[in-house]
């Protein structure tokens, strides 16, 4: 697909209903299946966001950045993810937490990106993070430039790469029962980015 089909299908998707939860089943870790349909947020839930950033590259292939998250003291750590984050007091809304974040995290301008579609919020239970995605097209190929102490290594894989993405289970991370998964470059994509990404393949292929 190319990079104008792929724009005109995600705007005829703007009024459509999303899978949402039931496609984020899919792909759930397997002991956060029934806490992830309560989605029982409280008061200390933060909001946060993250982007889907697709681009044109020279070939007029479609790609799209995930991320390797660094190593830290975070139940997120050294995880392929999207780039993205909580909001900030100072960000308007989600969608300008995603660009804010997006541009410290891999370098991708504001001014570069453009809005296309929100999918369904999702719940977090380890980080208590209640996160919005949002799908961007990008007006023109990016400089990617990530962030180091952050990111360790930033993935292209094209729109056909994640399309045809199949359905792993295996033990993941330091989880010590079978979840769900997919494979990117020889990456363990899980959770939470797994999730979102589910959803965004069943409303691109439908």
């Amino acid at each position: 697909m190319k990079f104008e089909e792929f724009k005109h299908r995600l705007s005829k998707l703007k009024n459509k209903s999303l899978p949402g939860i039931e496609s984020h089943i899919q792909l759930a870790p397997t002991n956060r299946i029934e806490l992830i349909k309560k989605i029982k947020t409280n008061n200390k839930t933060q909001d946060a966001s993250v982007s889907l950033c697709f681009f044109s590259d020279s070939k007029n292939d479609v790609r799209m950045p995930l991320i390797l998250r660094n190593e830290y003291d975070g139940v997120h750590s050294n995880q392929i993810s999207f780039p993205g984050g909580k909001k900030e007091n100072n960000d308007a809304d989600l969608t300008e937490t995603a660009i804010r974040e997006t541009n410290e995290e891999i370098g991708i301008k504001k001014d570069n990106m453009i809005v296309q579609l929100k999918l369904t919020d999702i719940y977090i239970p380890t980080s208590n993070f209640l996160v919005r995605p949002y799908i961007f097209t990008l007006k023109n190929e990016p400089l990617i430039k990530q962030d180091n102490i952050e990111v360790i290594k930033v993935l292209v894989p094209t729109l056909s790469t994640l399309i045809g993405l199949k359905i792993h289970y295996g033990f993941t991370d330091k989880q010590k029962i079978k979840n769900p998964y997919f494979i990117i470059e020889n990456h363990i994509v899980w959770g939470a980015t797994a999730m979102i990404l589910n959803e965004f393949i069943s409303i691109i292929k439908s």
